[in-house]
């Protein structure tokens, strides 16, 4: 069976959700988007600014913002899936999904709930996969659609061809696979432009997980700093605690009229 499978893993963060949904739809044949109740580490508190604090709730509902938005699309389908690290989770989550369907697809794009293609953006990056598999630049926003962090070396999405789905690390790319090339199509990424309550919560879950899963460690002061009271003038502005100045300063953006009538900005 020749076809197209996408995969998302979320626990919090639906913001941007529906139009990152929106704007894979024209290009897959099914979206799979695997949901997580829990965080990585379950824990009651978080030491913050040196205290011992009750973690937030979870400030979103992924099932039901699902149900809300896609319930008769069938296309699109969600699942519950708990997992206690990041590592290896998108090829654990590619080998039950092919379980689940009982084919494997031709294809597999591994997406992020807060990563927006422009349009016609997802399938050009499909069309470009042939004897290499890709991975998409970011345009990482800034609060809003008129900042951006200047471009860095970070990519998102990622397209496997079957037969080259490795065992993937933390993120979608598996450095170990030789296969995977640099696209020409970028991705929105709006992972710092959602509400504050759902930052706090995601900064709060970093604190409390970072040292747990081996990640680098977040700087405690970073969401009321640097990003809840960011100002233009705002330095250093990476979350790492060791590589703050890998964000030296904020730029400002200009988005397309193309993709603000996409999200709905016109």
């Amino acid at each position: 069976m020749s076809s197209r499978l996408a995969i998302y893993r979320i626990h919090y963060g639906t913001d941007f959700l529906r139009k990152s949904i929106e704007s894979i739809l024209p290009a897959v044949d099914k979206v799979i988007v695997f949901i997580s109740h829990n965080p990585w580490v379950v824990r009651p508190t978080v030491n913050y600014l040196g205290e011992e604090i009750p973690l937030m709730k979870n400030p979103d509902n992924p099932y039901a913002y699902m149900g809300e938005h896609f319930i008769g699309n069938p296309k699109v389908v969600w699942w519950d899936w708990e997992c206690n690290s990041p590592r290896g989770q998108f090829s654990d989550m590619y080998s039950h999904a092919i379980h689940a369907l009982g084919y494997m697809p031709e294809s597999v794009l591994f997406m992020e709930p807060d990563m927006v293609f422009g349009p016609n953006g997802c399938e050009q990056m499909f069309a470009e996969c042939g004897e290499s598999d890709r991975a998409a630049r970011q345009v990482e926003l800034w609060k809003g659609m008129d900042n951006r962090v200047p471009a860095r070396t970070r990519f998102g999405p990622v397209i496997y061809k079957e037969h080259r789905v490795p065992e993937t690390d933390f993120g979608a790319i598996s450095w170990k696979s030789t296969s995977v090339q640099a696209s020409h199509v970028e991705t929105y990424n709006f992972g710092f432009c959602v509400r504050p309550e759902v930052m706090l919560y995601k900064h709060l879950l970093a604190i409390q997980f970072s040292t747990a899963i081996g990640d680098s460690i977040p700087s405690q002061e970073w969401y009321r700093d640097k990003w809840l009271n960011w100002t233009p003038e705002t330095t250093d502005l990476e979350i790492s605690e060791n590589w703050k100045s890998n964000i030296k300063k904020i730029e400002p953006y200009s988005m397309s009229d193309e993709m603000k009538e996409f999200m709905e900005l016109k």
